[in-house]
């Protein structure tokens, strides 16, 4: 029974320590932690275009390495990857910000680890991409 509840406590403790941190799409990212046109719809060129993934949590981050993990969503729901960028930063950090090109449009999910993908999930977004 200790066993059950130390299990229970731990997974409460890691999901008020994660639900802090949320992911933000964006044009560009200030160097305050700003997110200049917020979106989760973008319309990109044929040739692609850039978003910006801008990584929040007022408490820092936690970790020394991000993983932004892709996929592309099907029309009936099946995810297939498209890509993993990983990202060095500072535990104490309170935002961090990566760019990402995107060429096809779609909806995507994007899955944030710490370390690396294969880590703890901290937050998840969904974009949608469209082309001109």
């Amino acid at each position: 029974m200790k066993r059950m509840l130390l299990s229970i406590f731990c997974a409460l403790v890691f999901l008020v320590s994660t639900a802090q941190t949320n992911l933000k799409f964006c044009v560009e990212a200030g160097k305050d932690g700003s997110c200049k046109s917020k979106s989760s719809d973008f319309t990109i060129s044929s040739a692609g275009g850039t978003i910006t993934f801008l990584l929040k949590n007022e408490k820092g981050l936690g970790t020394s390495k991000v993983a932004y993990k892709i996929f592309r969503l099907g029309e009936d729901g099946s995810e297939n990857y498209n890509n993993t960028i990983e990202q060095e930063v500072h535990e104490n950090w309170n935002y961090a910000w990566e760019e990402a090109v995107f060429y096809d449009p779609g909806t995507y999910k994007v899955m944030v680890y710490d370390k690396n993908d294969q880590g703890n999930l901290i937050c998840m977004g969904i974009l949608k991409i469209f082309t001109q």
